[in-house]
């Protein structure tokens, strides 16, 4: 029986006056309704039939979906596997075709789609959190836009898209506020003719002391714990408990960090995630650590080795989805990891902000659930198969 999590649903909606069907899931970002700017941006699509078009974040895929159907040749990509996933659906469900890549066009994506020159007429960005994401993303249309081509960016006021249209400007060329409604912004850039792309937003190298031991990690835009090893994660990987022999899943690996020092002592250790950016700078992570003994995989929670057993799983489960707060992935990161840890001893370790409590879902699914760590900030929960 497919568990409640992992359950792909069909709505139905009318936006820009069409009726269109998508398919949605927990794990996405608003998969169960269409973003209010997935809405502006399907309402002002300025396409045109044989034109090529990049859905940037295409997210659950309603906006590329729409331009497909409106005779454009569309390309759709996201960071998250899920919304991939999601965005192949949704194009089947409505009879429309177009390519769909898991990674955002450019050197972390997890399937490349090769741009010599310039090549889309116009470039599609529902804007997710974060600045110096955002940026990348603009470079990322910068380089891929014709001389004259258009982005449309749409986004809620609350979460910075008025900055966001001031880089554009910079990034791409003039942009300007073309429609407000109910809290977003919609805008439209045109690239300038001989604009260079901005590729500055690369991956650094940075470094940590853990238990006295020096580990290397990749940063870049949209992984978590840019540039330094958070507090949260460094009390995870102080606590763990990696024995010489054990199978190691770094579940929702971000950086990989925690793969690469577990790597040091476990057999084998396997990092999962459904970013496509995570992923880069994990392989990147486990290369500066000269790490043999791990893999990256793809993964929406632990479902790429839901037949695989480990002896210990390491997790920082997310909570965020865009401005908002949800647990559906950080409880399903719990039901993962009793699924693949072996019985009569596989270990889970779990950080979590102080004011999460999963000990009820843990208690259901474990036979011993104990505080290894506390601060004022993080706890970190030590359970038994």
């Amino acid at each position: 029986m497919t568990e409640p999590y992992y359950t792909w649903q069909t709505f139905e909606a009318t936006l820009a006056g069409e009726a269109i069907r998508w398919a949605g899931k927990p794990g996405l970002e608003t998969w169960n309704e269409i973003r209010p700017a997935a809405r502006l941006l399907a309402e002002e699509l300025p396409v045109e039939p044989g034109q090529r078009v990049l859905d940037l974040r295409c997210g659950v895929g309603v906006c590329g979906m729409l331009a497909a159907r409106r005779g454009a040749d569309v390309t759709l990509c996201d960071d998250s596997l899920v919304a991939v996933q999601a965005a192949r659906r949704t194009l089947e469900l409505n009879g429309v075709q177009g390519q769909v890549i898991h990674g955002i066009v450019g050197e972390a994506a997890e399937e490349t789609l090769a741009v010599a020159q310039p090549s889309f007429d116009v470039v599609l960005l529902d804007v997710p959190r974060g600045r110096e994401w955002v940026r990348h993303l603009l470079s990322m249309a910068a380089r891929v836009l014709k001389p004259g081509g258009r982005l449309l960016l749409a986004g809620p006021t609350r979460g910075g898209i008025k900055g966001f249209i001031e880089d554009a400007s910079v990034l791409v060329g003039p942009c300007r506020v073309t429609r407000i409604k109910a809290g977003h912004r919609l805008a439209l850039a045109k690239k300038n003719i001989g604009q260079v792309a901005d590729v500055s937003h690369d991956q650094q190298v940075c470094e940590a002391m853990v238990h006295g031991q020096l580990v290397h990690f990749a940063a870049g835009p949209g992984v978590f714990s840019r540039g330094e090893l958070d507090a949260g994660t460094r009390a995870l990987m102080e606590t763990m408990v990696v024995r010489q022999g054990d199978t190691v899943l770094d579940l929702g690996c971000g950086c990989g960090v925690v793969g690469a020092l577990a790597a040091r002592i476990a057999r084998r250790v396997v990092l999962v995630d459904h970013s496509a950016a995570a992923l880069a700078a994990s392989r990147a992570t486990l290369e500066l650590n000269d790490v043999t003994n791990a893999q990256v995989l793809a993964s929406d929670c632990a479902e790429a080795v839901r037949d695989v057993r480990f002896n210990v799983v390491a997790t920082n489960p997310p909570f965020h989805q865009g401005l908002g707060v949800e647990f559906d992935v950080a409880q399903q990161f719990v039901r993962s990891a009793a699924r693949v840890l072996v019985e009569g001893g596989g270990r889970l370790f779990l950080v979590a902000n102080r004011f999460i409590r999963y000990e009820r879902v843990m208690g259901s699914l474990f036979s011993q659930v104990t505080t290894a760590y506390e601060d004022k900030r993080f706890r970190v929960l030590d359970a038994v198969r």
